[in-house]
């Protein structure tokens, strides 16, 4: 430690081995690979409906159980989670039934980031015959419901969703005190809300993967390169301008292909 800090600190030499075992004491940040295709128990947290529902409308969860690795819980239970409204019509005439797709987007860590999810299960439900189908979908990650008149779909359903690719998850380390510390220099940023229509588009900053809409970044100060995307959509990006304090919103509206 050099006496320029050591005069920072207002401290005196004989308590610097003190301070050297208590700097070295301090646990480093941790992360948690969550694996590819790790079940996510979501249940939905308001009711949907092929009559009142529209396309890229946005379909919120809640996460039912911890999602665990080990005895470590990476995912806690009342996460919430994002999809949106792929594909809705109301029933027609001559019997034909409503249909609803929606698919599941990310769920919100406990470290603000948000997890890639799918789901690769589709039900179809009863139609004029009675017939009860359930399949499933390997290409798509949507899940289907169809049924003879309107779907509806009650508040409280639960879901089966997959975590999307190896994710890593920070964990907070253990607080400690310290006898003295030097206020951490804080470089300045500014705060960019990113939100995207229809949500859960991926957004890239700078050429660097950091996240789904809607999300919001603390950026350095200066140009910044933004990339919307969603698959069947076309891509939105604008090069940004930052200042030191500033808060900005994007919204990106991605036209379909």
């Amino acid at each position: 430690m050099s006496a320029a800090i050591v005069r920072r600190l207002g401290v005196c030499a004989p308590m610097l081995p003190f301070l050297a075992v208590v700097a070295l004491a301090q646990p480093a940040p941790r992360t948690i690979k969550v694996s590819d295709a790790t079940g996510v128990r979501l249940s939905l947290t308001e009711p949907l409906s092929s009559a009142t529902n529209k396309e890229d409308d946005p379909v919120r969860f809640e996460v039912t159980e911890d999602v665990k690795v080990g005895d470590i819980v990476a995912i806690p239970k009342g996460s919430t989670a994002v999809g949106h409204i792929v594909d809705v019509e109301p029933r027609k005439r001559m019997g034909r039934a409503g249909k609803l797709n929606f698919s599941v987007d990310h769920v919100k860590a406990p470290d603000g980031t948000n997890v890639r999810l799918r789901a690769s299960a589709t039900r179809k439900g009863e139609d004029k015959t009675g017939t009860v189908i359930i399949g499933s979908v390997v290409l798509s990650p949507l899940f289907m419901i169809m049924r003879g008149k309107d779907i509806n779909i009650p508040a409280g359903t639960e879901i089966m969703a997959y975590v999307d690719g190896d994710r890593e998850i920070s964990l907070s380390s253990p607080s400690a005190t310290a006898v003295a510390s030097a206020p951490p220099s804080t470089p300045p940023t500014a705060a960019v809300s990113i939100r995207s229509a229809p949500d859960g588009a991926d957004v890239t900053v700078d050429g660097k993967y950091t996240g789904s809409a809607p999300s919001t970044l603390q950026l350095p100060p200066g140009d910044h390169v933004i990339l919307i995307e969603k698959s069947g959509f076309t891509s939105w990006q604008r090069t940004l301008s930052v200042a030191a304090g500033s808060n900005i919103t994007i919204n990106a509206s991605l036209d379909r292909k």
